[in-house]
């Protein structure tokens, strides 16, 4: 009789699920308690290296959404949209964490961290890249179908798999601007507004980032739908 609790998997660890895994290489990346400048260290490294993992997971599913974009495969696109997307949301509050680190805490690991800034996140960075792709092959299958993004919206019943990929892309948008919001509001409440970060640049600089849309074109449409419906302004020639 086999003895399930013997594992069959090469690599490290007592158990299947630990080699799978790879727990002993995963759980050995933080740096060892007896070396860590303050006990709040651990938890600073844990946030951050569960985000990376999380954004990793989430390019690879935007990837392989801009993939089914690019084929036509509307239903399949937003599906994995939606999945990167749900990745996404934890990074966002995981920053939450971030700010019950005291300031004068936050200093202590600080000095440890030499030029380390956020704005160098390979994940965060990874979002930023695919972003353009998938508006690029958005466009291009608007043009296959010799459609307008104000087509799909306006018959979005008739393109609802267009329109629904549409919808999940701004979702995308969304978060990101929401994890810039919460990275601002972070940074405020640990280092302050008026101060240089870790690679030299002004919180400030933060602020002005928020202002990017990686897909303005659907936010605009928004305004002229608006405009559409609104009352139109009647001129009074009595006077």
């Amino acid at each position: 009789m086999a003895d399930f609790r013997k594992p069959i998997l090469e690599g490290k660890g007592g158990t299947d699920y630990e080699r799978y895994l790879r727990t002993d290489d995963l759980l050995s990346l933080q740096t060892p308690t007896d070396q860590l400048s303050h006990p709040d260290e651990l938890t600073f490294q844990v946030i951050h290296q569960s985000s990376e993992l999380l954004m990793k997971g989430a390019s690879w599913e935007l990837e392989r959404a801009r993939t089914a974009l690019s084929e036509g495969d509307y239903a399949n696109c937003a599906r994995l949209f939606r999945r990167g997307n749900m990745m996404l949301e934890h990074p966002l509050s995981l920053l939450k964490v971030l700010e019950t680190i005291t300031p004068y805490d936050y200093h202590v690991i600080r000095a440890g961290l030499g030029h380390g800034s956020g704005l160098d996140s390979p994940g965060f960075l990874s979002l930023l890249h695919i972003a353009p792709r998938i508006g690029d092959a958005f466009q291009e299958r608007l043009k296959a179908e010799g459609l307008t993004v104000d087509d799909v919206y306006r018959r979005h019943q008739h393109y609802f798999g267009l329109h629904d990929v549409a919808e999940r892309m701004l979702d995308f948008d969304e978060l990101i601007q929401g994890f810039r919001f919460h990275h601002l509001k972070l940074a405020q409440r640990i280092i302050g507004g008026g101060v240089l970060g870790t690679m030299g640049t002004p919180v400030e600089v933060l602020q002005q980032r928020m202002q990017h849309l990686a897909f303005r074109e659907l936010w605009e449409l928004r305004n002229r739908i608006t405009e559409k419906f609104s009352p139109k302004e009647t001129v009074d020639d009595t006077r």
